[in-house]
């Protein structure tokens, strides 16, 4: 059969379309069933009742489009109703991905099913002519539910469309949609009795389906890298965590780059809790960590080692842990209220991350002790009278 035969057979061609639409709705739905799965937000919920209505009625289609079973006319209408209403649902869940649930919109979603409810009593007991008509090509039964589908996707587009991320991709989806339903009612009641039409009406919902499966999957990437995003990132500061950061650190030593480590504490820090509060103690925390980002950016790494020990590793050959060590004690000095006592150290071979990061401790500890706001080199304090290993571990939780 050439894609000409299918073109003119409306009947296989709404059954190609049927099924098309059905297999990537159900993807979407063990997308939406696997995200529930794993205990993601109620609007998956949302998703996966809205999707399941809107695939068993292109089931639907496709065993009445195939003759496998000759749907009563009640049957019909009744399908359109639950496509209207599970179209409402599905964008209300769309939405959902991005926002919460809020009490004005729970009233919209209401106030459009009452209207969509509404509408078929109506066609069911206002006498309509609708079920003698035959239903073979068009699909369809009332002329005002109809309409009301066809109103739908702009009003979308106006409600959700300047808020979602994805907002082009999502209003160009609702485009399709309006398209193929416009098709359908030219066909179906303004005497367009063509192919095109036929076959916009019949393809145009399948791009619809397609360009929200493209939004679905890219939310979910989205919802999984802020996920792993946030299992190595501390969550005051966006630094990375303590682990993240020790095993990029052991990384870069056992890759053989040349690695400098700087440990970073800020003076004073419980007096500035104890006298301003903690509100104010985690502003100047952020502010200290943005400047650690800054500096090590494209050439190292930050992290947050613990409290207000921030720390970092250079990895750049073109630049020395002891150029950015300094630029990061100026910078504090002199965009905040605090400054930082930092201590830094030079890999050595074979040596590990925690050996690094305990020499550039010690280093600080020097700095902390010998009057703050300034950097130490570690390797300037070997074999110092002053410097050992128990004086440190003895004092430096005093700082």
């Amino acid at each position: 059969m050439n894609v000409v035969t299918l073109w003119h057979d409306r009947g296989l061609l709404l059954a190609f379309s049927s099924a098309v639409a059905v297999v990537i709705l159900g993807l979407m739905l063990f997308m939406s069933y696997r995200l529930i799965a794993l205990g993601r937000r109620k609007a998956y919920r949302t998703l996966l009742i809205s999707l399941g209505i809107i695939a068993a009625y292109h089931l639907f289609q496709l065993i009445t489009a195939l003759h496998v079973w000759e749907a009563p006319p009640m049957a019909l209408f009744g399908g359109a109703v639950m496509r209207a209403l599970a179209f409402i649902l599905l964008n209300f869940a769309v939405f959902e991905l991005y926002y919460k649930r809020r009490p004005r919109t729970r009233a919209w979603l209401f106030g459009l099913f009452a209207i969509g409810v509404t509408i078929a009593v109506c066609d069911v007991f206002v006498g309509t002519a609708g079920f003698a008509k035959p239903m073979a090509d068009s699909g369809l039964l009332a002329p005002v539910l109809d309409g009301y589908m066809l109103v739908l996707s702009p009003l979308f587009a106006l409600m959700f469309g300047p808020h979602l991320l994805q907002s082009r991709r999502y209003v160009a989806g609702l485009a399709f949609a309006f398209g193929g339903q416009l098709a359908l009612m030219a066909g179906a009641y303004w005497g367009a009795d063509s192919p095109l039409y036929a076959g916009a009406a019949a393809l145009l919902p399948v791009g619809y389906y397609i360009l929200l499966f493209m939004l679905l999957f890219e939310r979910v990437v989205e919802l999984l890298q802020s996920a792993y995003r946030s299992s190595i990132t501390d969550g005051l500061t966006n630094l990375f965590n303590r682990r993240f950061f020790m095993g990029q650190l052991d990384y870069a030593l056992r890759a053989g780059k040349a690695v400098g480590a700087i440990f970073c504490d800020i003076d004073n820090f419980k007096k500035l809790n104890d006298t301003q509060g903690h509100q104010q103690a985690d502003v100047v925390l952020k502010q200290v960590a943005a400047i650690l980002m800054e500096e090590t950016e494209g050439i190292g790494l930050a992290g947050r080692y613990g409290g207000e020990e921030l720390v970092a590793f250079v990895s750049s050959p073109d630049t020395s842990s002891q150029a950015v060590a300094e630029l990061i004690r100026s910078r504090v000095a002199k965009e905040t209220i605090v400054t930082v006592s930092v201590g830094h150290c030079t890999a050595e071979a074979g040596m590990s991350g925690d050996q690094l990061m305990k020499r550039a401790d010690e280093a600080m500890y020097h700095s902390k002790r010998s009057g703050k706001n300034r950097v130490t080199d570690y390797a300037a304090l070997a074999g110092a009278d002053d410097f050992g290993l128990e004086s440190a571990a003895s004092g430096r939780r005093k700082r």
